[in-house]
């Protein structure tokens, strides 16, 4: 198979940001993709991967749409200067990779649609690594610190408290250096400040580190306890927070020999753990998000298609499914309609506008619904099956965009579509990882609105349960995720559901939710024991004891299951970050439960900090917690 050439083009100038670039181009080269670099161009026709286009309109991006990645390198936080509608516009329209996973946890809230996270990763080649032997002694390093970044006025402020205590200060005012003159005043330097020109920024800035680790420097940098950053890389500088920075730097262009050991031992520290970018994955999870898209859309000779269906209360209702099914284009349809023998609303169905194929099952007693779904399942002959409710209404391309997507992509076995509802659009994920993950929040993606491989279920034996009265859509397609299906979404309003009644036993539907959930609990953490998935999944009870105990042991289990020691060689895949993601959000969902209710308070968050595997779950939701935990 031929890769497609990939074409890198940068905004920032090269010799501050270029070694980024550049790390991302290695990584996918050394995958066998071809590919190209030209700064300040996007060529048409190719797969465009842009960096540092924080001040382009999406007017000038759009055409090339949707063949751009957008690489976000920038703290998403008011005040910075990528916080304007320009970029924010771009970032909810574009597909992008993002480096920070605070801005991925707020995914939401900043209005991403499709956003992996592709941390920056270490690339020994992106750029030089100053020899060991090319330190200079402590003697000839004449300047105190060195600062190169813009300058805010937190950042001023801080600055010209360390020159009125007769520190010498190098810092880039109004101009950028050259790339030469940055070398010079950092090979010079004593130390380097590392810190955040905006105040609610927790991301400390690891491009920047990564510079200055390859200059072997000792490195001053603002940390707090949640701050986004992994945690060996806190071992390679000395850590303060803000109002601390001017002490840490003076104690440290105090004492030589540390200085010297985070010279020589910073760059491994820094580095022992860390991989390339893991754009390989992050790549083909594009091109399987491209083909979903409508230009992508290509009519084939298509298979035959089962819609199983059940004869409801209202006969009006099953006609207006079976009038959408008799709309539908170019497909080869049977619908497998079940309903009790002695219905007569059976017959004012059936004289609905003749349809081609209607396979009826008559029952001669009551039947619920996942056991008319099962039966009409067994009955039918399709490549692929559809699950109706009595009302759904397909839109008429919808089962064949549907079926292309399945016959063009093999390794897909359950494609979705977004909904028209009373309500509102539901706009599902269109993305496996993001899909699966939406089955651990309020508003997954819904049975009736997808098409489902037959073969995936002969091979997995997945099937309704009759326990399951209430949920059971939500329990097949969580036995689906936990049987390995893969998932896809079309982009597009091509279903509208029925509204279905209201539960009428909260408590139980809870109970049965929560068993579902736990089938795909139990598929993400293969790590974690029976114990801990069942008490991961008390997420979703209907009701919590009113304890800090429990909340407490709520969130260190999540935080253990969710953590990855610092021994792991390669960066965390996206699947495990977006179920990070997914429980992070449940998390603040309990913890502002008990903020509310008054049973937890400011002092005993900040102790939750204490905990490694605690801090590192919570620092990327820092901005989100219901007290700010710790400030400037």
């Amino acid at each position: 198979m031929t890769l497609p050439r990939l074409h890198l083009t940068s905004l920032s100038q090269e010799e501050v940001c270029g070694d980024i670039v550049e790390a991302f181009r290695l990584a996918i080269e050394r995958l066998g993709y071809p590919t190209t670099y030209t700064h300040c161009h996007i060529e048409p026709g190719v797969i465009n991967i842009l960096f540092f286009f924080w001040d382009m309109p999406w007017s000038e991006i759009q055409p090339h749409h949707p063949d751009c990645i957008i690489v976000n390198f920038e703290p998403m936080v008011p005040g910075t200067h990528a916080w304007s509608e320009k970029y924010l516009d771009v970032l909810k329209r574009a597909y992008v990779w993002e480096y920070s996973k605070s801005n991925f946890q707020r995914n939401l809230e900043l209005g991403y649609r499709n956003a992996d996270y592709v941390a920056l990763g270490w690339e020994p080649g992106a750029a030089q690594v100053v020899p060991l032997a090319d330190i200079l002694p402590e003697e000839q390093q004449d300047i105190d610190v060195v600062f190169f970044g813009s300058l805010t006025r937190r950042r001023i402020v801080l600055l010209e408290k360390l020159i009125a205590r007769g520190l010498r200060v190098e810092l880039n005012r109004g101009r950028h250096w050259t790339l030469e003159e940055r070398n010079d005043y950092v090979r010079r330097a004593k130390v380097v400040l590392n810190f955040h020109n905006w105040e609610d920024s927790r991301i400390v800035e690891v491009p920047r580190l990564s510079i200055l680790m390859r200059h072997r420097k000792a490195v001053v940098c603002e940390l707090y306890p949640d701050s986004e950053i992994e945690p060996w890389m806190r071992e390679a500088v000395v850590g303060a927070p803000y109002e601390r920075l001017v002490e840490a730097v003076e104690e440290l262009l105090a004492d030589a020999p540390r200085r010297a050991v985070l010279e020589r031992e910073g760059l491994d520290r820094f580095t022992r753990p860390w991989a390339p970018p893991l754009v390989g994955p992050a790549i083909e999870r594009f091109l399987d998000w491209r083909a979903q898209q409508a230009d992508r859309f290509v009519a084939t000779e298509l298979p035959r298609v089962s819609v199983c269906l059940a004869l409801g209360a209202s006969p009006e209702a099953v006609s207006r499914s079976l009038q959408s099914l008799a709309a539908q284009r170019d497909i080869k349809l049977e619908v497998v309609l079940v309903a009790p023998t002695d219905s007569k609303a059976l017959d004012a169905v059936l004289a609905t506008p003749p349809f081609p194929d209607i396979h009826l099952i008559q029952l001669p007693v009551a039947f619920d619904r996942a056991t008319a779904r099962n039966m009409a399942m067994a009955q039918s002959t399709g490549d692929y099956v559809v699950f109706l409710d009595a009302g759904d209404v397909a839109a008429p391309e919808r089962l064949q965009r549907q079926v292309a997507l399945l016959e063009t992509r093999p390794a897909i076995d359950i494609v979705g579509c977004w909904c028209e509802t009373g309500d509102g659009p539901l706009r599902f994920a269109e993305r496996h990882q993001d899909i699966v993950a939406e089955y651990l929040g309020p508003h997954p993606l819904l049975l009736s609105a997808c098409m489902v491989r037959r073969s995936f279920l002969e091979r997995s034996g997945v099937r309704h349960d009759p326990e399951f009265t209430v949920h059971d859509d939500l329990h097949l397609l969580c036995k689906s995720a936990a049987a390995g299906a893969r998932f896809a979404v079309i982009p597009q309003m091509l279903h509208t559901p029925v509204a279905l009644p209201a539960v009428a036993d909260p408590a139980r539907a809870a109970a049965l939710a929560m068993r579902a959930r736990t089938l795909v609990l139990a598929y993400l953490l293969p790590q974690c024991s029976g114990k801990d998935v069942n008490e991961i999944a008390r997420l979703y009870a209907h009701l919590w004891p009113p304890t800090l105990e429990f909340a407490e042991h709520l969130l260190a289990t999540l935080a253990r299951a969710c953590f990855r020691p610092s021994s792991t060689p390669e960066l965390q895949p996206v699947e495990h970050e977006t179920l990070t993601r997914a429980l992070r959000h449940e998390a603040l969902r309990l913890l502002r439960v008990f903020f509310n209710a008054g049973l937890a308070d400011k002092a005993w968050l900040e102790r939750q900090f204490a905990h490694e595997e605690v801090a590192a779950f919570l620092a990327p939701a820092a901005n989100q917690l219901p007290a700010r935990v710790f400030r400037n």
